[in-house]
């Protein structure tokens, strides 16, 4: 049962408060449409733990390599001193926004060449206990952060929580479904994602039938699982859904089916979360999730 009222710890200025490891919440930031989606999510969080926001301005620099003939070079100094003016005109606005916001936070800005920006974002991340950033897009674009969610996900040392583009936070996690693949990377978000899964009043643990496991498929693991959980006081009700063509696709029908307020899985299948994205199993959940998903590595 997950019951959330023995955990209510204090009520501040109207926000429930709940006791839960997230003392530092970090959020990234680009000065663009989403930051109010990332920034909105990223609040709730960190008011319900009664924790910390740090917001990471990210502002990328053209790379002088580019323009290294000797007819680039006044292209150069232009673009570069517009996207300097830029980071300081986006970071003030962010500054009075930020100086709105119910929770204790900070602001820091990042900013550099694209090689360069992914590395210093993932050191920031790493003293961080949940990163917040929106989901990668398919498209090439720089500026979809493909490349910083990667060296995130695999150099900060922390989970992170996608948010798919355009959506809003819900007022509370109520359903949260677990996509279990039998990986270190599902055991590890299962374990960041718990004191997410005690707030919630319905958790469902959901893993794809696999019939090279044998006839139940899997699912003596899962009821492993599910004992797990409940030493810590939270009652999953475990489904094996049949395969599809693709196991992100069947995962997301399944969220789907039962209204999940957050997807919780690992980033599974390959080494580099590039390769994942590109070919992955997940390819599709993570391209087309319109539920937020928690993520770990």
């Amino acid at each position: 049962m997950n019951d959330v009222s023995p955990s209510i710890h204090t009520l501040k200025n109207g926000v429930v408060r709940y006791p839960t490891h997230y003392q530092d919440v970090m959020v990234h930031l680009d000065g663009g449409e989403e930051d109010e989606i990332r920034l909105a999510h990223a609040e709730l969080i960190a008011a319900l733990a009664g924790g910390h926001l740090t917001g990471v301005y990210t502002n990328m620099l053209p790379d002088i390599a580019f323009y290294a003939d000797g007819a680039g070079g006044p292209v150069f100094a232009e673009l570069a001193q517009d996207l300097l003016d830029q980071g300081v005109k986006s970071g003030k606005r962010l500054q009075t926004r930020f100086a709105r916001l119910g929770v204790s936070n900070e602001l820091r800005k990042v900013e550099d060449i694209p090689g360069l920006l992914p590395g210093l974002v993932a050191t920031e991340a790493r003293w961080a206990d949940l990163f917040v950033a929106s989901c990668p897009s398919p498209s090439a674009s720089l500026h979809d952060w493909g490349r910083m969610i990667e060296a995130v996900m695999f150099e900060g040392g922390h989970s992170l929580y996608l948010i798919p583009r355009g959506m809003k936070p819900r007022s509370e996690v109520r359903t949260v479904m677990i996509g279990w693949v039998d990986t270190k990377e599902a055991a590890r978000a299962v374990a960041e994602a718990l004191p997410l899964l005690k707030l919630a009043t319905r958790t469902e643990l959901v893993s794809v039938h696999e019939p090279c496991k044998g006839r139940l498929g899997g699912a003596e693991i899962m009821a492993d699982i599910a004992a797990h959980l409940a030493r810590h006081g939270i009652e999953a009700t475990v489904t094996i859904v049949p395969p599809k063509d693709n196991v992100g696709a069947a995962l997301l029908d399944e969220a789907h089916r039962i209204s999940a307020d957050l997807i919780v899985c690992g980033a599974y299948g390959h080494s580099r979360f590039r390769e994942w994205i590109l070919g992955g199993a997940t390819q599709d959940l993570i391209h087309t999730s319109d539920v937020p998903l928690f993520m770990a590595h």
